[in-house]
């Protein structure tokens, strides 16, 4: 199926208007993140910053997306995969669906009951009878789409047998049919949701509400038959956004559902904005809980950030299959993925020659290096590779001058051996980084360098391949080559970057004083990593604190009234930059016989400031330095202050 421009601009879940688009968009690997063990007996708190994929995850389990992989079977090219990983779910068998899996979506609806003006119990109870309300028509929703059954008609074939842990549900009584048990639930929600849209005076007192989620007993998988029949080995209640529920209701709802040891897997999806900063610091703590442990989807791709870059590219090529009148068939299609050709051999010649002349001029008549000196000018290679050579030469002369313990033996002269000891390909990377930075020459290009771009997050990365395909369909039109220059994707990827630094502000709360002090991080990692020496190479990518200093923060973050106001400060800007994925935090990092608590800048953070891309490098400040920065920002710090 072809039939959209750019399918990358499709980046919600909810934006894909039928299910057999969204199967062939859904990449299988995604699944990884999923604990298969686990997956159906357990609650499942998911967790991502906004674009993570929880929705999308959410919805390959629904019966409309089950129905539409099982139709088209394990035949189909662009499914065949997907058929085969959700059979080893057990979400599917060749003879159809296996679980009914429920979607819940909690919208803004919820938190208006906190802003009534009677006391909080009421609240709760008002709280939990609305989502016993919505949980069990959702429920019979669900099991008649599982079935190809219309809604509501297919309401008299089901039956619920039982009402065990449930109160009384007047006027029904159990057995029942759905369509009984339809009625109840649709007037009790028109009886919540009419009085709380009402303008008159609230009777809270007089409104239905529950102290349990007794819901979750009634969608047990043997309680609900059709002919005699359950609807389904499994069931599964899927509950996304969460966060756009109240604190205080997220906070009941989830210690509830875990607390109540449904016989029902439970789903509860929501995004790093929801919780509070303490709990953003305290990420990662919640290993060993009565629940399955949490799943945090950027988490899980940092420690496999290859395969999520594979992923990356995975989710592009299915989207250009999609795509209209394009006879693009792969996302590496679209870019250039060297510096190659007639112009960039004379031009890293060019470099080559004005580096080699600084080299020769400044220490060749030093005898230590002239070894190195002539090895360099012997070396047989590209002008790209000739430049780089003398770029890493010149770092690895500024060190050795740098070296503060000197030997009986430092002023003899240094050779080949000493040499090939020195060099790695993180010092290649960092001299192309400085080559980059001091010649004007792209960087961020390549299909792997966009991928790593996306900082774990696809929908970032749809952002990013949205436009390197426009551009490269363009070309297509105008009948130029389909590969984008690594300059042009540079500028793109430059671009891009200016708009989220400049979209800070307003999608973060208190998103100016956030900017200040990640402007401040991006500052400070810039003077590091272009030092001359080149230290921690290619660069570093962010910051850090000391598990103790972490400590301190959550500390003053529990008992914020009485707390150093500054530290408190820094502890909420942290967690805002967390939970926006601006900031990326590992934990207990081992360095230097200390654990460390890691701040690194989102990839695209590190285009912004014209940093490398790998991961886990960082050079440490103090918890006071980082509170100084949210008043005086960092800007031209000495040597020393560096160190």
């Amino acid at each position: 199926m072809r039939g959209l421009r750019n399918p990358f601009r499709l980046r919600r879940s909810e934006s894909i208007d039928t299910d057999d688009a969204f199967l062939t968009l859904f990449e299988p690997g995604i699944l990884d993140v999923m604990p298969q063990a686990t997956l159906w007996d357990s609650v499942h708190i998911i967790r991502s910053a906004a674009g993570g994929g929880k929705t999308s995850l959410i919805r390959m389990f629904t019966p409309p997306s089950l129905l539409a992989l099982c139709r088209r079977g394990r035949n189909d090219a662009k499914t065949k995969e997907l058929f085969q990983r959700m059979k080893e779910f057990e979400a599917i068998d060749d003879a159809g669906p296996q679980v009914l899996a429920v979607l819940l979506t909690c919208g803004p609806g919820y938190s208006m009951l906190q802003d009534l003006n009677i006391e909080q119990a009421r609240r709760n109870r008002l709280f939990f009878g609305l989502f016993n309300a919505r949980i069990t028509l959702a429920v019979l929703r669900g099991a008649l789409s599982l079935k190809g059954l219309p809604f509501p008609e297919g309401l008299q074939r089901l039956i619920v047998s039982s009402s065990n842990g449930i109160p009384s549900l007047q006027p029904v009584t159990f057995p029942c049919k759905g369509r009984q048990l339809y009625q109840w639930a649709e007037q009790r929600e028109a009886t919540l949701c009419g009085t709380l849209d009402s303008l008159g005076p609230l009777k809270a007192e007089t409104l239905p509400g529950d102290d349990a989620l007794y819901s979750l007993n009634l969608m047990g998988p043997g309680n609900l038959t059709m002919d005699g029949r359950p609807i389904a080995q499994r069931v599964l209640l899927m509950m996304d956004d969460i966060h756009k529920l109240t604190a205080l209701q997220r906070e009941l709802l989830v210690s509830t559902v875990i607390e109540a040891r449904s016989p029902v897997g439970v789903w509860i999806a929501e995004r790093f904005e929801a919780l509070s900063a303490q709990e953003m610091l305290s990420s990662g703590a919640e290993k060993g809980r009565d629940y399955g442990a949490t799943i945090e989807i950027e988490n899980f791709w940092r420690a496999k950030w290859d395969k999520f870059e594979k992923l990356a590219i995975a989710v592009a090529d299915r989207r250009i299959t999609e795509a209209s009148d394009t006879e693009i068939t792969s996302f590496q299609s679209c870019v250039q993925e060297m510096l190659t050709g007639t112009h960039w051999d004379q031009r890293f010649a060019d470099i080559a020659g004005v580096i080699s002349s600084r080299v020769k001029d400044t220490f060749g008549g030093k005898e230590r290096f002239r070894e190195w000196i002539r090895l360099r000018e012997g070396a047989d290679c590209t002008p790209q590779e000739r430049a780089i050579e003398w770029r890493k030469l010149e770092i690895l002369i500024a060190r050795e001058l740098n070296r503060k313990q000197k030997g009986l033996f430092d002023e003899q002269p240094l050779g080949e051996e000493e040499l090939d000891r020195r060099d790695d390909s993180s010092l290649s990377s960092a001299a192309e980084l400085f080559l980059a930075r001091e010649f004007d020459l792209p960087y961020y290009y390549g299909s792997g360098r966009i991928a790593r771009l996306a900082s774990l997050n696809i929908q970032q990365f749809l952002g990013l391949g949205g436009e390197v395909f426009e551009e490269s369909a363009a070309a297509e039109v105008m009948r130029r080559s389909l590969a984008l220059p690594p300059e042009r994707q540079h500028a793109i990827m430059k671009d891009l970057a200016r708009q989220l630094w400049e979209d800070i502000p307003k999608r973060v709360r208190h998103g100016r004083a956030l900017r200040q002090f990640l402007e401040s991080v991006g500052n400070f990692a810039r003077a590091y990593t272009y030092r001359p020496t080149a230290p921690n190479d290619p660069g570093v990518t962010g910051t850090a604190i000391r598990m103790s200093e972490r400590e301190q923060l959550y500390e003053v973050l529990a008992k914020k009234g009485q707390a150093n106001h500054a530290m408190v400060r820094l502890g909420e800007t942290i967690a805002s930059a967390l939970s926006h994925n601006l900031l990326v935090a590992q934990l207990d990092y081992n360095c230097k016989h200390e654990k460390w608590m890691l701040l690194n800048l989102n990839r695209l953070l590190c285009v912004h400031f014209d940093l490398p891309l790998g991961y886990g490098l960082y050079k440490e400040r103090p918890l006071k330095t980082l509170m100084q920065w949210l008043d005086r920002p960092y800007s031209d710090a000495s040597e020393g202050e560096l160190l």
